[in-house]
C-alpha cells in the first residue's frame, strides 16, 4: 500500500521498510523525521519502529553494517545506501528512575501503544502501510504551531526531566508556542533538571539559545534559562541607568543575541557578553550608570560558567575570547586592524565585529553603527589585498634568518619584529628589503658577523 509521503521518502528508507514488510513485520516512519516530513523541512536522519525483534532486524540486514547501538532498548542501527536508520522494536516503557530512563522496557503490541511513550504530539506520529497514524492529535498541533506533551505534562516531565528543555530546545528552533498546560508544567516542574547529566543538559540548552526563535523562548522562560544558569537571573530588570541604553541587561542581551548571525560561538558569546555588568555597576556623580571593566568580568565569568557546562576547550576559549573583547574600542586605521586580525584569525574577527555591530544595534535606536560598519569594511579590504598580518605571510621564513645568522629565539623575535614592521608598512612586505632590514637588526643587537644570501 502506498501513501502521500512515500515519494518524499529516501530510497534507502523506502527499501528498508520494504524488506521488514516482505518478512511479514510492519515498519512506520516516526519521531522527527516524519514531523519534519509534514512540515516541509528534509530530516536529518530518518527512525523506524517495527514489528521485528532486534535479533531479526539484524539477520534480515546481515549484508550491510549493523549496530547494536541500543539493544536493552531493542534498537539498531542499519547502514544502507549511505544512511544510518535506527530501527526500534514497538515498546512501551515501564515506571522510571532518576528522572531521566525507564527501569524496564518492554514489549508493545500496537504502534498506538509505542507512540503513547512519547514526549510530545508532534514526535507521536507514525507513518507506514501508506497512512498516518496520529492517536494523539500531533497533526493538528503541526497546524496551531503548538508543542504539547503526550498525555499529563507532569508525568512526561517526572519520567525524564530532559523533556523540559526538549520543549524549550523545540519552541526556538520550529518557531513555535508551547501549549499553557504544558508551559505552567515546564516552569513548575524545573527543579526535576537537576538529575539531569550536565552534558545533556547543556546540548539542549545550546540548541535552544541558538534557535531562531531562541531569544523570544528566553523572554517567556527567564527561569528555566536561570535554571541552567543561575548567573543570568541578576541580568532580569537590572535597570542600566544610561541614556546609551533603552534597555535593562536582559533586554538588551536578547536583542543582540536576536542580531548576530546563526554561529553558536557567536550566540553564545551574545548570551553572555553583558553577564558581569551587575558585578561591575556603579552610578557615577550625576546619575549615570557605568560598567567599567565589564568585558573582563564577563569574560572571567563566562569561563567559569563554561566550564562547569562542561563545553569543549576549544569552545570556551572562542567564546570567552569575544565576551572579553565585546567593547573594546578598535581604531579605525588599517594598522589596528591587522593588529587584531593577528591576534584573533579573520573568522574570530568577523565574529567580534558581528557581535559588536549587534550590541550597538541592541542599545538605542540612534546609536551610530557606522563604527562597527567601517571596521568590517577595512578588514575586508586587508584581506582581500592580501596584506601581511600573520609569520606565514611574510615574505622570509626562519630559514632566512638562519642563513643570516641569527640562532635560538632570536629568530622568533626577529621574525615579530619584522612582522610588526610589516603590518605598520605592508610594502615593505618584500623578501629584499626584510633581508636587509634583518641584517640592520642583527648588527645592531651584536649578534656577529651577518652572511649574505
Amino acid at each position: 500500500m502506498t501513501g502521500p509521503l512515500d515519494g518524499r521518502l529516501p530510497g534507502p528508507v523506502r527499501q528498508a521498510m520494504a524488506r521488514l514488510e516482505q518478512a511479514g513485520y510492519r515498519a512506520y516512519v516516526v519521531g522527527g523525521a516524519l514531523r519534519d516530513l509534514l512540515l516541509g523541512r528534509q530530516p536529518q536522519d530518518y527512525d523506524l519502529a517495527s514489528t521485528a525483534p532486534p535479533q531479526q532486524v539484524s539477520a534480515l540486514f546481515a549484508q550491510c553494517r549493523v549496530v547494536e547501538t541500543g539493544l536493552r532498548y531493542g534498537t539498531v542501527t542499519v547502514h544502507t545506501g549511505g544512511m544510518a536508520l535506527e530501527i526500534t522494536a514497538l515498546r512501551r516503557d515501564g515506571r522510571y528512575r532518576d528522572g531521566r530512563r525507564p527501569v524496564e522496557v518492554q514489549a508493545a503490541a500496537t504502534i498506538e501503544e509505542d507512540l503513547a511513550r512519547r514526549d510530545f504530539t508532534i514526535n507521536a506520529m507514525a507513518y507506514g502501510e501508506g497512512k498516518l497514524i496520529d492517536p494523539f492529535g500531533g497533526q493538528q498541533d503541526l497546524a496551531r504551531r503548538q508543542i504539547r506533551t503526550v498525555g499529563r505534562p507532569e508525568e512526561r516531565f517526572q519520567e525524564d526531566a530532559l523533556r523540559i528543555l526538549r520543549a524549550l530546545r523545540f519552541a526556538a528552533v520550529l518557531g513555535f508556542s508551547i501549549e499553557a498546560e504544558t508551559a505552567a508544567a515546564l516552569r513548575e516542574q524545573k527543579g526535576l533538571l537537576s538529575q539531569i547529566s550536565q552534558e545533556r543538559i547543556t546540548e539542549e540548552f545550546t540548541k535552544w539559545v541558538c534557535g531562531p526563535q531562541g531569544p523570544g523562548v528566553l523572554r517567556d522562560f527567564p527561569e528555566l534559562a536561570a535554571q541552567v544558569v543561575p548567573e543570568l537571573e541578576p541580568l532580569f530588570g537590572f535597570d542600566q541607568h544610561t541614556p546609551y541604553h533603552i534597555y535593562d541587561v536582559w533586554e538588551h542581551t536578547l536583542h543582540v543575541l536576536d542580531q548576530v548571525p546563526p554561529d553558536p560561538i557567536t550566540k553564545l558569546a551574545a548570551l553572555f557578553h553583558d553577564i558581569g555588568k551587575p558585578a561591575c555597576f556603579f552610578m557615577g556623580r550625576r546619575g549615570t550608570g557605568h560598567f567599567k571593566g565589564h568585558g573582563v568580568v564577563s569574560g572571567a565569568m563566562t569561563a567559569q560558567i563554561m566550564r562547569r557546562m562542561r563545553y569543549s576547550n576549544q569552545v570556551r576559549e572562542a567564546v570567552c575570547e569575544l565576551v572579553r573583547w565585546h567593547d573594546e574600542n578598535i581604531p579605525q586605521q588599517d594598522e589596528a586592524v591587522r593588529l587584531w586580525l593577528n591576534r584573533l584569525g579573520p573568522r574570530q574577527m568577523g565574529r567580534l565585529l558581528d557581535l559588536q555591530q549587534a550590541d550597538s544595534l541592541s542599545k538605542s535606536p540612534w546609536t551610530d553603527t557606522r563604527f562597527a560598519q567601517e571596521l568590517r569594511r577595512r578588514m575586508e579590504r586587508i584581506l582581500q589585498r592580501g596584506d601581511c598580518f600573520t609569520r606565514e605571510q611574510l615574505a622570509v621564513n626562519g630559514q632566512d634568518l638562519k642563513g643570516l645568522g641569527a640562532a635560538g629565539p632570536r629568530i622568533g623575535q626577529l621574525l615579530d619584529e619584522l612582522l610588526r614592521q610589516v603590518m605598520r608598512q605592508p610594502e615593505q612586505n618584500q623578501r629584499e628589503i626584510l633581508l636587509d632590514l634583518a641584517r640592520r637588526r642583527l648588527e645592531q643587537s651584536g649578534s656577529g658577523p651577518i652572511k649574505k644570501l
